[in-house]
């Protein structure tokens, strides 16, 4: 709306000076406060297509795309009163959108992509909160994949069983830390660039 007022400003000009009429007109100051909030919105809009995608799966940016946000509108002594408020208002709005969001969900999709494992867009202080999240889930999993002694299953053909043994990359079906050392081996790499990644 903004590039459109910004783009058109001197046909509205010349259409309303041939036309009687009531409205009030913008001044050049607010003319000039628009461009100010058109670059300010402009990460905004960024955001919005990013999250808006329909063809990847955009849960794991939710976080960063937020914290860039909230660094974008951070206070500077230099802005003038009233892009002030404006960022003040925003970054209230947006807190609370923020804490009404599933957090422990988005920290883990973000942890699990590789652009941004380093979990920079969370304060350090829970940053190893959520590996250790992670960890406890892949070992819940493999409990819960564990039958109970007392249920009876099919035993699988030993063919089928052979054939998945023979595709395995692990040396050992009774190392129990397997997890965990996929898990530390994920964080070790270094993480992915965004300008290579393909979705």
């Amino acid at each position: 709306m903004i590039k459109r007022i910004q783009h058109n400003k001197e046909p509205l000009k010349a259409t309303l000076a041939q036309q009687k009429h009531n409205l009030a007109t913008l001044t050049s100051a607010e003319y000039d406060r628009l461009a100010n909030l058109e670059t300010l919105l402009e990460p905004c809009r960024y955001v919005t297509e990013l999250l808006g995608g329909d063809k990847y799966v955009s849960c794991s940016v939710v976080l960063p795309a937020l914290c860039h946000l909230l660094r974008t509108m951070e206070i500077s002594d230099v802005d003038p009163a009233y892009i002030v408020r404006f960022k003040a208002a925003f970054k209230g709005d947006l807190n609370t959108r923020k804490e009404n969001t599933n957090l422990s969900w988005l920290k883990l999709a973000t942890a699990l992509d590789p652009r941004f494992k380093d979990l920079r867009c969370l304060p350090k202080a829970e940053r190893e909160e959520v590996w250790q999240k992670l960890s406890q889930m892949l070992k819940d999993r493999d409990t819960e994949s564990q039958p109970c002694s007392d249920e009876m299953e099919p035993e699988p053909p030993k063919k089928k069983v052979a054939l998945l043994l023979l595709g395995s990359e692990s040396e050992s079906d009774e190392d129990a830390n397997f997890n965990d050392k996929t898990l530390d081996r994920y964080r070790a790499e270094p993480s992915v660039s965004i300008d290579c990644y393909c979705y």
